[in-house]
């Protein structure tokens, strides 16, 4: 299934891209409105204040000039002499030179046309003819007051920078919230627990916390509810399934009939099935972890199950001991069912327990090389009563509720259970358990 964009990202996406499109627009302009017409108004001063100095210097007396230049030079950092070879002129990308040229144009007669270069050294130079004398002028790019590409550089990336921090923020705003709902939502359907959430914030969340907060509250009333119920209704109808035993058993002494012993298989199987249905039905409990020995309790397991198939089972651990802190009796319930329904319709094919540990997370598998499961079953087997069609017979026997209760215990307990066809024919069952910090218990 292809994975679906998290509203985070298409949060931020949206945000900045509409945020950068109001700052480039913003940018232009202000580079339109405000950038460039101080820049021309600067270049027109400046052209102002070259023809004027080339004027006074050109009416000046001649022991006046170096005065004069020593003067332009330290006042405002503009060098001035007199050339004797008209400037080379050159291409000058600045857009403020070209402000320049076109305000030294309109205040220059005709005859004066002023030239305009670059060094190598981050200099301009300008020269202005004044009939006898031309007239140089080099000052530096620093000199530029305004630089319009600069700003708008400038403009740019601060706009850039400050789109992606806002972003940022309200993208978390508006899905933190949203994260916290899920996960309170996955605690519901996985361990039961009824988390609250703060109903603070803006009023729709606040809103949508309150009523999470309230549903919630029913469903765990209801969950309560139903277990009580259960429990109640199991307990009435075994008490009265005993007395049909007790009864049975008594007319089986004085008179043997078939009859009376598939009436009493009958009574045993139903009490079973309310046993089990009691079990699935406490299996929504989570129990408090403790330090556990894996392995110990694989072996005990496996020993007990050789009494009922000896030389059938077989333990293949990792050569490391396994100590971890998670529910033993929830742990052991997981794997004894598994254990039975390997048993049970697996045939007499030897079955193996498997122990692994990788990455913080244990595996236990039992293996089996019975007639398998198709692999579009592999999920629908877990569900309650639910049973393959060529298991439907005495001989196998069973509810239909082992798997169920397994996975109803892996998942109130944050564990994973699933099933997988051997390629040689048979079932893989693993349960994937999750390592906690063994200083911790379960909530």
């Amino acid at each position: 299934m292809k994975q679906q964009p998290s509203l985070f990202r298409r949060t931020v996406f949206t945000v900045a891209a509409g945020l950068l499109v109001f700052q480039l627009a913003a940018g232009l302009a202000m580079f339109v409105n405000l950038v460039l017409p101080l820049g021309n108004r600067s270049a027109n001063d400046l052209a102002d204040f070259l023809v004027l100095s080339a004027r006074v210097w050109d009416e000046l007396p001649p022991d006046r000039h170096r005065a004069f230049e020593i003067d332009l030079k330290k006042n405002h950092s503009i060098t001035l002499w007199e050339s004797t070879t008209p400037l080379s002129e050159t291409e000058i990308s600045y857009p403020y030179i070209r402000f320049l040229r076109s305000a030294l144009l309109v205040r220059l007669n005709p005859d004066q046309h002023p030239r305009l270069s670059e060094d190598n050294h981050d200099h301009f130079q300008v020269e202005i003819n004044q009939g006898r004398h031309l007239l140089r002028f080099e000052f530096s790019k620093s000199r530029i007051p305004p630089r319009p590409t600069i700003a708008l550089a400038w403009i740019v990336v601060l706009g850039f920078l400050a789109t992606l921090c806002l972003s940022w923020l309200l993208a978390r705003r508006v899905t933190e919230p949203i994260a916290r709902l899920a996960e309170a939502a996955r605690r519901i359907g996985g361990d039961g627990q009824v988390p609250q959430l703060p109903e603070t914030g803006d009023a729709e969340l606040a809103n949508l916390a309150r009523v999470f907060n309230e549903t919630s509250r029913q469903l765990q009333s209801r969950r309560e509810n139903q277990a009580t119920l259960l429990a109640g209704v199991s307990h009435d109808l075994r008490s009265p399934l005993a007395r049909m035993k007790m009864a049975i058993g008594m007319l089986a002494e004085e008179f043997s009939s078939p009859l009376l012993e598939r009436i009493e298989r009958d009574i045993s199987e139903m009490d079973k099935l309310i046993g089990a249905q009691l079990e699935l039905a406490r299996a929504q409990e989570r129990e408090i972890a403790e330090k556990t020995d894996v392995d110990a309790l694989l072996v005990d397991m496996v020993e007990a199950a050789e009494a009922q198939a000896p030389g059938r089972l077989k333990l293949h651990s990792s050569h490391t001991s396994c100590v971890a802190t998670l529910a033993p009796i929830s742990l052991r319930r997981c794997v004894g069912n598994l254990l039975d329904n390997a048993l049970r319709y697996s045939g007499d094919s030897r079955i193996q327990v498997v122990r692994r540990r990788f990455k913080g997370i244990i595996f236990i598998g039992v293996r089996d090389h019975g007639p398998g499961i198709p692999t579009h079953l592999a999920e629908v087997v877990f569900r309650p009563f639910y049973r393959i069609e060529s298991s439907r017979n005495r001989t196998t026997g069973g509810s239909g509720l082992g798997l169920a209760i397994t996975r109803q215990l892996a998942e109130t307990h944050g564990w994973k259970v699933a099933l997988k066809s051997r390629s040689g024919g048979g079932v893989s069952a693993w349960l994937l358990i999750p390592e906690i910090d063994s200083g911790s218990n379960s909530r």
